[in-house]
């Protein structure tokens, strides 16, 4: 749906500006976060109608920064992309007991993530 905010966490910052500009062409509000660290300082200002991250990061991870914004109330409803080059029942089974929709492994296809949104945001 456009004009919705879609924040990227990603610690790679040539995939998240592909994931960003990919997300702004197709008509949604993006915004870069490197890490989850970053992610819990921008949420307030950004408020973000959904997260797509990385799991693997330096400082705070994507699991960690799920169970953060999933223990507050007044942000635990965010829908969640997790995706990371390393996926196995456990981490499935992990992002989805802390609320993930969607589980891309890397590298993905930006079709198939632009998929997941609209599948998410309508």
């Amino acid at each position: 749906m456009p004009g919705k905010r879609v924040m990227i966490v990603e610690d790679s910052p040539s995939l998240a500006e592909m994931v960003r500009d990919e997300l702004e062409d197709a008509g949604y509000e993006p915004h870069l976060a490197l890490d989850g660290f970053e992610a819990l300082r921008d949420l307030d200002a950004f408020k973000p109608d959904l997260i797509v991250t990385d799991i693997m990061m330096p400082r705070v991870d994507g699991f960690e920064l799920c169970a953060a914004i999933h223990n507050r109330v007044e942000t635990r409803d965010i829908p969640f992309i997790l995706f990371s080059s390393k996926f196995d029942e456990a981490t499935v089974n992990r992002g989805r007991a802390i609320g993930a929709r969607f589980f891309l492994a890397k590298p993905f296809k930006m079709t198939d993530l632009l998929a997941c949104v609209a599948k998410i945001l309508g």
